[in-house]
């Protein structure tokens, strides 16, 4: 049986800044997803990390200037 675990949903302004966490992100701090529906704002696009992971994940947003509109915590199921 698939149980929900809470994930960091970061949301964006834009796909740009979307696409550009995806590429300088490494995949063990998470990967950009659907906006999940119980978040309605930004662009449709939103990275999913650990919360744990969470002061990395700020800081690499921090260093190379990604725009975001949110960071959420979500209970989803394990991807």
């Amino acid at each position: 049986m698939r149980k929900k675990v809470p994930k960091m949903v970061i949301s964006f302004k834009s796909i740009v800044s979307a696409i550009a966490m995806e590429s300088l992100a490494s995949p063990d701090l998470g990967r950009v997803i659907p906006l999940p529906a119980k978040i309605s704002a930004g662009c449709g696009l939103a990275f999913c990390g650990n919360p744990q992971g969470e002061k990395q994940i700020m800081e690499v947003m921090a260093d190379n200037g990604i725009e975001y509109s949110g960071v959420h915590i979500v209970e989803m199921y394990e991807i």
